[in-house]
């Protein structure tokens, strides 16, 4: 899946995702984020609060399913 694919589906993409592979876009999402706003490459807020709204959207699929500890 090209990299542009898995942006422009994310959110639709997950309720058809294995526990694991959303537990890898959690962590894919929860660095994303974390450049985003960090020193040194140029700080971009709104992709930091893009990636936060892909965060929670995955987060939010794991309690859906009941799985503690994404």
């Amino acid at each position: 899946m090209s990299r542009w694919k898995l942006y422009d589906n994310w959110y639709a993409d997950l309720a058809g995702l294995s526990v694991e592979q959303l537990r890898e876009r959690r962590a894919f999402a929860a660095e994303r984020a974390a450049g985003a706003v960090a020193r040194g490459m140029g700080r971009n807020p709104k992709a930091g609060r893009e990636w936060r709204q892909r965060l929670r959207a995955v987060d939010d699929q794991l309690l859906r399913w009941g799985v503690q500890g994404a």
